[in-house]
């Protein structure tokens, strides 16, 4: 049995199933009302939610006074239950996943522009015009140039397809990595396989 310390309402479910702010008056069911500040440090007038208790802070996202009741913790800012409904509604993402899918996305790209680029190293010297043999130096570095750009396109790619499986703004750009260095590692196996097969 849970009887509310403010509206005095006793309620005979289970505290799982009753949550932790009473049905009727929705103030906390587990709070001493004793020990709850009565006079805020700065005035912000009253609580749009609660009009007789007096706001102690305003919601980081829409400005609206709240009390003690009503202020809660969200992504590490002050939040009114209004604004926390609608952020769990939306699916929106923490700060730090948004953060980290941008520096996922952001690396993806970079990593398989970077396989682009020595692949189209690799292809520079062996398109050249040149009637005779290719040297063995030209060749070796060819050959290492080429198996150097599997390593960033491989890498572009799983930071690509992490930054995908991230909630955030960048899915776009986590895209276009993963684009990027899946063609670059198709076209690069495709050249191994074609100089093994004609050699």
């Amino acid at each position: 049995m849970i009887e509310c310390p403010y509206c005095y309402r006793v309620f005979r479910q289970p505290p799982e199933k009753l949550g932790a702010r009473c049905p009727k008056c929705k103030m906390p069911l587990y709070e001493d009302p004793a020990k709850r500040k009565k006079n805020p440090e700065k005035d912000y007038g009253p609580c749009v939610q609660h009009p007789e208790a007096q706001s102690v802070a305003r919601c980081s996202r829409c400005d609206t006074p709240m009390c003690q009741t009503c202020r809660t913790r969200w992504h590490e800012e002050p939040v009114c239950p209004r604004c926390v409904d609608e952020s769990i509604a939306d699916d929106e993402p923490s700060p730090r996943e948004a953060q980290l899918q941008t520096k996922h996305a952001w690396t993806g790209v970079i990593l398989a522009f970077t396989g682009w680029m020595l692949l189209l190293l690799t292809l520079a010297p062996l398109s050249m015009f040149n009637p005779g043999p290719v040297k063995p130096i030209i060749l070796f570095s060819t050959y290492f140039l080429a198996l150097g750009s599997f390593l960033p396109a491989i890498f572009g790619l799983g930071y690509a397809a992490s930054a995908i499986r991230l909630r955030g703004d960048h899915g776009k750009l986590a895209t276009i990595g993963l684009a990027s260095a899946g063609s670059q590692l198709g076209l690069a196996l495709g050249i191994f396989v074609l100089n093994v097969w004609h050699n």
